[in-house]
């Protein structure tokens, strides 16, 4: 194990010039340049396997803080790359192969390789490598996979909202800031409906939460919720009660975390002793 600080390009190049099969990379945010150039250090002939974990926000997409146009065209330069998307991300980390991670402060921009100051440390320890590698494979599945068509659709609402924000911004007008509002939410409704596709239902987003969590040890329902809602702020809206017959039995989506438990215990999963949940199995 050792040290890694600003800049820290070098070490990234070194990184991804040691990619044989297979990498992840974590980042809440991914940026133009760093993809370019991971793509152009690649060596594309091995078809290496690249999963990017980032965080597709309607506000990262706006400011340019993620640039889905840009992880479009990676994905097209490297066909067995898959995205997924996970709300509330902030972990920074790349994985290559079994022989190296980085844990890091630095997400994969421009400003984080060349200028900011960032710190980190490179593991070389096969066994550790490997243990990285499958927790972040685990925090992965609790987010969303997106295709290339949601890229390509994802980057062309970004160019029409940073269009209508400028034009927002410049004009004191009241139905150009609605435009812009509008256009927002579109985004954000676009992003929601990633986390309905088959087989990411709630229940299974939750179920997989819970999975996730219990890893750690045993755990009450009460104390579930905040684990919960912190991985999953987006499924988490406390504003939505459940009501039956006009009697308000709760918050929805605690609902949805208890139905979530009980498929889970129904198969074999998971056990309630005592009060609290424990992880029997994993799938």
């Amino acid at each position: 194990m050792e040290t890694i600080v600003s800049p820290w390009a070098e070490t990234f190049d070194s990184f991804v010039r040691s990619i044989r099969r297979h990498a992840i990379v974590v980042a809440p945010f991914i940026t133009e340049r760093p993809l370019r150039h991971f793509a152009s250090l690649l060596n594309t002939s091995n078809s290496p396997r690249i999963s990017l974990l980032t965080n597709l926000n309607a506000d990262s997409l706006l400011q340019g803080s993620v640039d889905s146009q840009e992880i479009a065209k990676f994905c097209r330069e490297v066909p067995a790359t898959t995205v997924r998307h996970l709300p509330g991300l902030h972990a920074k980390a790349y994985v290559a192969d079994d022989h190296t991670a980085i844990i890091t402060s630095g997400n994969l921009t421009a400003g984080s390789l060349y200028r900011n100051y960032e710190y980190g440390v490179r593991v070389d320890d096969p066994t550790m490598v490997q243990r990285i590698a499958s927790d972040l494979h685990d925090y992965g599945k609790l987010g969303a996979g997106v295709s290339l068509e949601e890229l390509d659709y994802l980057a062309e609402i970004s160019i029409s909202l940073r269009d209508k924000h400028f034009r927002a911004l410049d004009s004191a007008r009241a139905d150009a800031k609605r435009e812009f509002q509008s256009q927002l939410e579109t985004a954000r409704e676009s992003l929601r409906q990633l986390r309905g596709k088959p087989g990411e239902t709630a229940n299974s987003i939750f179920g997989n939460t819970i999975l996730y969590i219990l890893k750690d040890g045993p755990l009450t329902t009460r104390e579930m919720h905040p684990l919960i809602k912190h991985l999953q702020p987006d499924l988490c809206d406390d504003s939505m009660d459940r009501v039956i017959g006009g009697i308000r039995f709760g918050k929805k989506w605690k609902h949805s975390v208890r139905n979530a438990q009980q498929h889970l215990r129904r198969s074999g999963l998971i056990d309630a002793v005592h009060g609290k949940w424990h992880l029997i199995r994993t799938e």
